[in-house]
């Protein structure tokens, strides 16, 4: 659940639609039938950890422009068998101004319903937005979101988020010009904690490209990038 949960948040894909609206570019696919793929791995061995298909299957207008759009999360892993074997469904909204906001808490509440079906958890705060224009130098809202069911309590915060600069990497799927978040990632549910930095490439027109994990030393603890794009 662990790896599950704490990656299918983060990713923030953009395609430019053709719409009746002319949105500005964003971080998030807004193309139907798009898919995105990423892989995970071991910085030293380069082992593969576990293989992410992101498809979206559905971009739906609003009234004033802004699109609201229904996607999903498959993790596939190498090492351990995922507690959820299906892809997870997610909702996102891409305003007019190019912004994206997603639920982190229900996302995460879905995700844990599928592996407690019987279960009826809440899901509180959570929202994520990440800004169309955001530039070197600014800090970002901070997420506290809360998943619950009776005395469980598991909790996912990202703190001290902040565009660190512009540049361009080279991935897989290519070569793109990116902005550079990074923030602190703080996740706490009954016996179990987990601390970790996180440093993450979104280009315009693709989204997330690269995402690197580390521990609070600064030590290098995977990297995932992205493999594929298909319209």
């Amino acid at each position: 659940m662990k790896i599950l949960i704490l990656n299918l948040l983060i990713f923030l894909s953009t395609v430019t639609p053709v719409l009746a609206y002319d949105c500005p570019e964003a971080y998030f696919c807004t193309k139907k039938g798009a898919t995105l793929m990423y892989e995970r791995r071991t910085p030293s061995s380069g082992k593969l950890w576990w293989r992410q298909t992101m498809h979206i299957h559905d971009v739906t207008q609003r009234p004033d422009g802004a699109l609201d759009i229904a996607f999903s999360t498959h993790f596939q892993s190498e090492q351990v068998k995922s507690p959820v074997e299906e892809p997870v469904p997610a909702w996102a909204t891409v305003f007019t101004t190019g912004d994206v906001q997603i639920d982190v808490a229900a996302t995460a509440a879905t995700a844990v319903k599928q592996i407690f079906k019987s279960l009826k958890f809440r899901s509180e705060g959570g929202l994520s937005t990440l800004e169309a224009m955001i530039t070197p130098g600014d800090s970002l809202q901070e997420i506290h979101a809360i998943v619950s069911w009776r005395a469980f309590r598991y909790t996912i915060d990202f703190t001290e988020r902040r565009v660190l600069r512009h540049e361009t990497i080279s991935v897989p799927a290519g070569t793109f010009r990116c902005i550079v978040v990074r923030e602190r990632k703080l996740e706490r549910r009954p016996f179990y904690k987990n601390d970790r930095i996180t440093l993450t490439w979104y280009a315009l027109g693709y989204g997330l490209v690269r995402h690197d994990t580390f521990f609070p030393d600064g030590q290098l603890e995977s990297s995932e990038q992205l493999i594929s794009v298909s319209v």
